[in-house]
């Protein structure tokens, strides 16, 4: 239908207009780290998760596997995680956060925390849980 489609098309609209900003605020909050957005996100999914592929921190991400390759690079030469073979698998490499990437993803999840809740002032807490919870199971290609 004709409807369904405009109210889609409205939608990405939103969701395109929102992630860019908060994409820029993001990137704001990492200012003087060195780091981009593409870093914090591996980062952080490596906090949460301990130990991670490649193909899955690629679609965290959102970057292409050769920009992930220079992304995990910079990380391992700045100490914050390191590549290990995969402990069931040997022959695939895993990335771990180091303790040093630790310390300083939770520093830097407060600066970005911030910049966030700076760029969508208007959300109440029970939105952004709902929007998580509706937008966590929009399948990542």
């Amino acid at each position: 239908m004709v409807a369904d489609s405009v109210v889609r098309a409205d939608l990405a609209r939103a969701l395109l207009v929102a992630a860019d900003g908060i994409e820029r605020a993001m990137a704001s909050g990492l200012r003087g780290t060195g780091l981009g957005v593409a870093h914090y996100l591996v980062l952080d999914h490596l906090r949460a998760c301990e130990v991670a592929t490649t193909s899955e921190l690629g679609r965290i991400a959102l970057v292409p596997p050769a920009t992930l390759t220079r992304t995990i690079d910079k990380l391992v030469d700045l100490a914050l995680v390191h590549r290990v073979l995969d402990e069931e698998d040997r022959r695939r490499i895993v990335v771990r956060l180091t303790d040093r990437g630790r310390g300083k993803v939770v520093a830097y999840a407060d600066l970005v925390d911030a910049e966030i809740a700076g760029a969508l002032p208007d959300l109440r807490e029970w939105e952004t849980q709902a929007l998580t919870e509706m937008l966590g199971g929009v399948p990542l290609r």
